[in-house]
């Protein structure tokens, strides 16, 4: 396999790309991530944008591959999903995707799990994180600007040792020009980031006491943005929101939050608009 180029690797034809994020701009970058990776969308699944998909997403899967005996399935996983308690729509619970993918393996037969390469795909990559995620599921993609070269670099490895049958390369010019095309598009913008911007900004003027009640909630709305963040192009600002978030992590809310996420804020709102 020496002096192979991952860029002419032929994706397969009977493979699915199947997706699962709680966050709209993830499902819409998903569509890129699975062009980029040599599958089309009319063989992608993104999942994710109702409670349900999110709650369900394993029997959903488990029966999917069921009901395709000769395929393969590529599956991209983001781990931490906030789904809305249908009783109290105030109160946010958080759902692991490594643990779902976990439950749907123990369901599925070995010759259906041999055709499943499912990778979790988080904005914690710790040691220990990264460590609890290949125990559930078979790797981990850490969240960052999707590119075509380098996305194929990480993934046709992991697609060649999992899939063994996949083993031939060829030239593949369709799939190629698709991605130059949609190389040129302008996927994200800051628009996209405002509504949970204005979610955040909800809890600006809470007391010290409130923001101790819910800052589980508003840590997870952090982390969301921070992931989004985290697969934009590198720019200053967005480095510097990055890091700030991370540092508000932890069990309790910290001294001047209010001031924190000004700065944060500000420190967006000043990012070019185009990502």
């Amino acid at each position: 396999m020496a002096n192979v180029s991952y860029e002419d690797f032929a994706m397969p034809k009977n493979i699915w790309g199947i997706a699962l994020d709680d966050s709209k701009i993830q499902r819409k970058l998903l569509v890129r991530f699975f062009m980029y990776a040599g599958i089309p969308p009319e063989r992608a699944h993104i999942k994710g944008a109702t409670t349900k998909e999110i709650k369900e997403f394993d029997n959903w899967a488990v029966s999917f591959i069921e009901e395709h005996p000769d395929d393969y399935f590529l599956m991209i996983i983001d781990e931490n999903l906030d789904i809305q308690e249908e009783e109290d729509a105030t109160s946010q619970v958080t759902i692991s995707g490594s643990l779902a993918i976990s439950k749907m393996r123990s369901q599925l037969l070995l010759d259906q799990e041999l055709r499943v390469l499912a990778l979790i795909r988080s904005a914690n990559d710790s040691a220990s994180d990264v460590a609890i995620y290949n125990s559930r599921a078979h790797g981990f993609l850490p969240k960052a600007p999707i590119k075509k070269d380098s996305l194929r670099e990480v993934l046709v490895p992991m697609l060649l040792n999992r899939f063994p049958p996949f083993r031939t390369y060829k030239k593949s010019p369709g799939i190629r020009a698709a991605n130059e095309e949609m190389g040129a598009e302008t996927v994200v913008t800051m628009m996209d980031l405002l509504p949970c911007i204005n979610d955040i900004d909800t809890y600006g003027s809470l007391q010290e006491n409130e923001l101790g009640e819910k800052w589980n909630i508003i840590w997870e709305k952090l982390h969301a943005l921070k992931g989004d963040l985290l697969i934009m192009p590198t720019q200053t600002r967005i480095g510097d929101a990055i890091k700030m978030i991370s540092s508000l992590r932890g069990p309790l809310p910290p001294d001047n939050f209010q001031e924190h996420w000004q700065n944060i804020r500000s420190a967006l709102l000043m990012v070019d608009t185009a990502i």
